[in-house]
């Protein structure tokens, strides 16, 4: 699981640069990739490693990036 999480890590520039795509305020971006940071650490191990082995990095990207557009996005 270590190395998924590294790999996760790894992708904090990409998120951050995703989530400029969609808003422009500095602060929402770094309280989205943060959000989604936690939320890949504190989700279901099985399950990520499930996306990780189906798909890779690619995957968890994908998912990542649903994740944010959510985040960013949601009118609550």
């Amino acid at each position: 699981m270590n190395k998924i999480y590294i790999e996760i890590a790894k992708l904090t520039d990409k998120f951050r640069t995703m989530a400029y795509g969609l808003t422009t305020d500095e602060n929402k971006v770094n309280e989205a990739v943060q959000e989604l940071m936690l939320y890949f650490l504190s989700m279901n191990p099985e399950t990520l490693r499930a996306i990780y082995e189906k798909d890779g990095i690619l995957g968890i990207t994908r998912y990542g990036a649903v994740a944010l557009r959510r985040a960013l996005t949601s009118t609550y």
